[in-house]
């Protein structure tokens, strides 16, 4: 019989666990080619961690973490573009790697605030909650 500590050691598969990066090592099935010709876009779960799966128009797929880093959106309700997935939430854009390519709504903020380098995100998200006027939207 196990004790309980190396039963917990080989039994947790997630994120930094022992188990976990050794089977992060291998290849798994995930889905069948013709479901993502069905739909292009699928939820997928291994080793603890929900994924979404999508197909780009050109061929070539891409799996990234299933909820959006910027507001938890699911990414599996988001658009296929032929640079990536565009979550359907802010529309910001990741590639198949899961790397965000493009933040529309701060790179435009940025530009309206004549900022010099729209990638300093986290300055011209700062200044573009500052624009809002709520009482001018009454």
């Amino acid at each position: 019989m196990l004790k309980p500590e190396l039963n917990t050691e080989l039994t947790q598969v997630g994120p930094g666990t022992p188990m976990g990066e050794l089977l992060r090592r291998y290849w798994y099935p995930v889905a069948f080619v013709r479901e993502l010709d069905e739909w292009p876009i699928k939820k997928v779960r291994l080793l603890g961690e929900d994924l979404a799966l999508w197909k780009r128009p050109q061929g070539g797929y891409g799996i990234m973490q299933e909820r959006c880093p910027h507001r938890r959106a699911s990414m599996v309700y988001g658009v296929v573009e032929a640079e990536g997935l565009r979550c359907g939430y802010h529309g910001w854009l990741f590639d198949e790697t899961g790397q965000c390519r493009d933040q529309p709504a701060v790179v435009a903020a940025a530009e309206a605030l004549g900022l010099d380098d729209p990638v300093d995100h986290g300055r011209a998200a700062v200044r573009a909650a500052l624009l809002h006027d709520p009482v001018a939207a009454l």
